[in-house]
C-alpha cells in the first residue's frame, strides 16, 4: 500500500517512528541516548510539540505526540534528527545518511491512542531486550507507573486516560492484540489515520483529501 503525503492534525495524537538507514544502530551507548534526548527536548519546546510517550530503541525511535501547530512535527524531528546525525557521524567517524528517509506518522483516535501508548512502551519486550516495559530506561514506561524519571518532558497522560499507576502497569504489562500491532504498523507506514470510519471520514472532510483505502477492482455496475 503506497505512502500518502503527510497529514498533520493539530491537537490530535500521532504515532511517530523513524529507523536507522538500512536498519543500522542509531544509538551506540548511553551518551548517544542522552544527547538525542537533550536535543529532542530542546526542539519540542521550541516548535510546540507535546510528547506523551516515547521509546528509544537501538536502531529506531517511537513517539506518541500532539502537535500544537501544523509544522510542529516536521520542524521538531527534521531539525533534531539532522543535528543528531551530524553529531553521530562525527563521533563514529562515519559518512552518509543515519536515518532511513523521512519519519513515518499517523493520526490516532482516542481508543487507538491508548493502545498505541502501550505499543510504543512495549517495544523492548517485543524485541526481547527486557522482560517488562518499565525495565528499559530509554522509554517513558517507568515514568508512567511512577517508578522512574523521564529524559524528555512529558505531557500528563492522566488528562487523557483515567487509570491509576497500578492499572497502567497492568495494562502495559499485558500483551498487545496482534491485529492492533499489525494495524498500527500498516497505518504508520502508509500515513493513513488509525481510527474508526467516522473519525477518518471527518478528517477527510477537514483536509479535503482521500484518506480511506478504496476497495480494489472496478466498481460494481448498478442494475437497471
Amino acid at each position: 500500500m503506497p505512502r500518502i503525503a503527510r497529514v498533520v492534525a493539530v491537537g490530535l495524537p500521532h504515532h511517530i517512528t523513524q529507523r536507522g538507514n538500512y536498519g543500522q544502530d542509531v544509538f551506540v551507548d548511553d551518551t548517544d541516548y542522552l544527547k538525542y534526548s537533550e536535543w529532542l527536548q530542546e526542539y519540542t519546546t521550541q516548535y510546540g510539540l507535546s510528547i506523551l510517550a516515547y521509546c528509544l530503541m537501538r536502531n529506531h525511535v517511537h513517539f506518541i505526540v500532539i502537535p500544537k501547530k501544523e509544522d510542529s512535527l516536521s520542524h521538531t524531528f527534521n531539525t533534531a534528527h539532522m543535528r543528531y546525525s551530524q553529531y553521530f557521524n562525527k563521533r563514529q567517524n562515519a559518512k552518509g545518511h543515519l536515518w532511513q528517509g523521512r519519519f513515518y506518522s499517523c493520526i490516532l483516535d482516542e481508543p487507538h491512542f491508548v493502545a498505541a501508548l502501550r505499543y510504543v512502551e512495549r517495544n523492548p519486550v517485543r524485541a526481547k531486550l527486557a522482560e517488562e516495559a518499565w525495565q528499559w530506561k530509554w522509554s517513558s514506561a517507568a515514568f508512567h507507573i511512577n517508578i522512574g524519571c523521564s529524559l524528555i518532558k512529558l505531557e500528563d497522560i492522566s488528562k487523557f486516560i483515567n487509570m491509576s499507576f497500578d492499572s497502567w502497569k497492568g495494562y502495559i504489562g499485558s500483551e498487545e492484540d496482534e491485529k492492533f500491532t499489525e494495524n498500527i504498523r500498516k497505518h504508520t507506514l502508509t500515513g493513513r489515520p488509525l481510527g474508526t470510519l467516522t473519525f477518518t471520514q471527518e478528517l477527510e472532510k477537514k483536509f479535503r483529501r482521500r484518506l480511506l483505502v478504496l476497495p480494489r477492482g472496478r466498481p460494481k455496475k448498478q442494475g437497471k
